[in-house]
């Protein structure tokens, strides 16, 4: 079984508007409103390509209980605490002319220790049942930063493999517990390194070195070329067609997605990167978050391009 983290959910609401610009009023021309956050998306991803998983985490008020009922609707497993407040709810605005996206996303609402301590139980008994855990996003107020490498470390106690798709802080904490599976922003990473990534050379030595930390596969976007793949048996250059593209919301979250189902199904390194892409690639081919179906995927599959780097 699969389990995804998400320990600070949403409402995701988009909307596609002829070119946006501040200060004005549109009329949508195609909206969609659904559970977010990145483990709740990809355990959505997952569901529409066949695959079960468990999603747990926080919720609370009367976003929290739209959440909850929309994955029981659909037919997913949860295990979320419930806390005071109200989940946070993030605004996605798609300029369908000038193909540029602007988000605004909430903090969130606190969460107390007594909470924290619930979820940690229920997170131990899943640890018994899972064979992968993913967690990703951003991290409500009251919980520690470093909570993803502890969560991590417990995980590989149990010989559960763990998936992070996060950033700043709590990213960089994650990667202390060495994690299977990195995805990492290379803009972040550059920061990090306090060295311009715009080369690949640049990218894939400081990149590498989170190999030296433990980490199996490190996952990053590339300027207009696609994703970098750093693999046991290689680094890999990934990309699909950018025409056609409606919008690249949940992308990342379908690849990540596909790269724990990938795993379950044990595809070689090749067959994983090119299904993860296929994920995001059918992702952004439509306004609604996630895949229309795993045959849809599969008829991307052999039009994503790979290159083996080193």
């Amino acid at each position: 079984m699969i389990v995804t983290v998400t320990l600070n959910p949403a409402i995701d609401e988009e909307y596609v508007v002829p070119e946006f610009v501040p200060g004005g009023w549109f009329r949508a021309t195609t909206t969609d409103r659904s559970p977010g956050g990145k483990g709740i998306n990809v355990s959505l991803v997952l569901k529409q390509l066949g695959y079960d998983s468990a999603a747990m985490g926080f919720l609370a008020g009367f976003n929290g209980e739209y959440v909850r009922d929309s994955l029981k609707r659909l037919g997913l497993t949860t295990k979320f605490v419930h806390i005071k407040g109200e989940t946070r709810t993030n605004v996605y605005i798609v300029d369908e002319v000038g193909h540029v996206e602007t988000g605004i996303v909430e903090a969130g609402p606190y969460v107390k220790e007594e909470a924290l301590a619930r979820f940690m139980v229920y997170y131990r008994r899943l640890l018994k049942r899972a064979d992968c855990i993913l967690f990703g996003g951003s991290l409500p107020p009251g919980v520690p930063q470093d909570i993803y490498r502890d969560l991590i470390v417990l995980a590989r106690g149990e010989g559960v493999a763990t998936f992070i798709d996060a950033a700043g802080a709590p990213l960089m904490a994650g990667l202390e517990g060495a994690p299977t599976v990195a995805k990492v922003d290379h803009r972040f990473m550059s920061r990090l390194a306090g060295v311009r990534l715009s080369s690949l050379d640049n990218l894939i030595e400081v990149v590498s070195g989170l190999h030296d930390r433990g980490v199996e596969w490190a996952v990053t976007s590339y300027r207009n070329y696609g994703n970098v793949f750093f693999t046991p048996k290689g680094i890999y250059l990934g990309e699909y067609d950018r025409k056609g593209l409606v919008s690249l919301f949940g992308s990342d979250d379908a690849l990540m997605a596909g790269l724990a189902l990938a795993r379950t199904e044990k595809m070689n390194v090749e067959e994983a990167i090119r299904f993860s892409l296929a994920c995001a690639w059918e992702n952004s081919l439509h306004v609604e978050k996630g895949c229309r179906s795993r045959e849809a995927v599969e008829e991307l599959v052999d039009r994503v391009h790979i290159e083996k780097l080193e």
